[in-house]
């Protein structure tokens, strides 16, 4: 592949930022803390534009506690270094030269790439009755808070409202997100914000963080749902909880399609004559041995398996033709007696 070539056709303001930025930190750090950092580098190089910490959540539609939680880490990183008055409010930031910093820890990029495919989610801490006086004075959490109490019916109790806290600020979940989280479980019959947490968690482990993604995985979890239910020939009730594990394992630990999982479905009504997600698990966990990706694998390995089990039947038979003598009906003789016959017969 040829070379592409970077070029202008016209002056223009400019940016400068540090290529051992680029090289060394921009690929290891959270795509919102590059935001920031590529933001207060813009700010830098104007003088004429203001900066607060307001300001930077206002234009990247975080809160406040992100972008400090960003500025933090490129302190950590010896990009940045924060400053603070007497009263701990931050009055000014500097930025660092990285070469005559330390070189911080940085993990590599293989390592990266497995917290990527499997992000770490962070432990819920309850807020004490103070810090929640003081947060849901917050225009948006209030709102959020009074969407809740619409959508469940009735006040929140404190546990209640720490679970939607956490969702907000330790997952760093939208408003929008939270909304639509609250009103699909209620629509689903589940009002218990328990219920409600253990699906926050899944999404914040699969990745999950924008209101499209979250209505992608309810239609892909919908359509696989519906899938097994044709394929079992099962109707009129919900799946109960260890079914609903077979599935998710089958989707998410297996990386099956729908179209092998209804597969492993059909051919266990096929071959048992009844719903048996053991059996399917069975089917699916050979498949999976077998490292099959398609509908044309299953193929495949049926093609093999059926060449195997012709060959073990053609060794069979040619051992019985083998062996043919043996069927016939063995006969004993007494030699003494025969010997005692002949000579009575040959002095005749």
């Amino acid at each position: 592949m040829a070379d592409i070539t970077l070029h202008r056709d016209n002056e223009f303001q400019r940016t400068v930022v540090p290529n051992y930025f680029i090289d060394a930190y921009m690929v290891h750090a959270n795509g919102e803390y590059v935001k920031v950092y590529l933001y207060l580098l813009r700010c830098m190089n104007d003088p004429s534009m203001t900066f607060s910490i307001s300001d930077v959540a206002d234009k990247f539609d975080h809160t406040e506690k992100d972008i400090i939680r960003a500025l933090k880490y490129w302190e950590k990183m010896h990009l940045l270094r924060l400053e603070f008055d007497e009263g701990k409010e931050l009055t000014g930031i500097c930025f660092l030269d990285a070469a005559s910093t330390p070189t911080p820890q940085i993990p590599s990029i293989s390592m990266q790439a497995k917290k990527a495919s499997a992000p770490e989610v962070p432990p819920r801490e309850n807020y004490t009755a103070a810090e929640l006086r003081r947060l849901t004075e917050e225009a948006e959490i209030k709102e959020l808070l009074f969407v809740a109490e619409h959508y469940v019916g009735h006040p929140l109790n404190a546990t209640e409202m720490n679970a939607i806290l956490y969702w907000k600020e330790a997952l760093h979940f939208s408003g929008d997100l939270i909304d639509y989280l609250i009103e699909s479980c209620v629509a689903k019959g589940h009002k218990s914000v328990h219920y409600m947490e253990k699906v926050a968690l899944s999404w914040a482990k699969a990745g999950i963080s924008t209101v499209t993604a979250a209505k992608e995985e309810a239609n892909r979890h919908n359509e696989l749902n519906t899938a097994v239910r044709k394929a079992f020939g099962i109707s009129g009730r919900d799946f109960v909880p260890y079914e609903k594990e077979y599935i998710n394992t089958w989707k998410k630990e297996y990386g099956f399609s729908t179209e092998i999982i209804s597969a492993a479905c059909e051919r266990t009504i096929r071959t048992i004559h009844q719903a048996s997600f053991e059996y399917a698990d069975s089917i699916l966990k050979s498949w999976k041995k077998h490292n099959v990706a398609s509908l044309q694998d299953i193929k495949a390995l049926d093609a093999l398996h059926q060449e195997k089990a012709a060959a073990a039947q053609s060794r069979k038979e040619t051992g019985a033709k083998k062996n043919r003598f043996n069927d016939f009906p063995q006969r004993s003789y007494d030699t003494s007696q025969l010997e005692k016959e002949l000579l009575k017969y040959g002095t005749n």
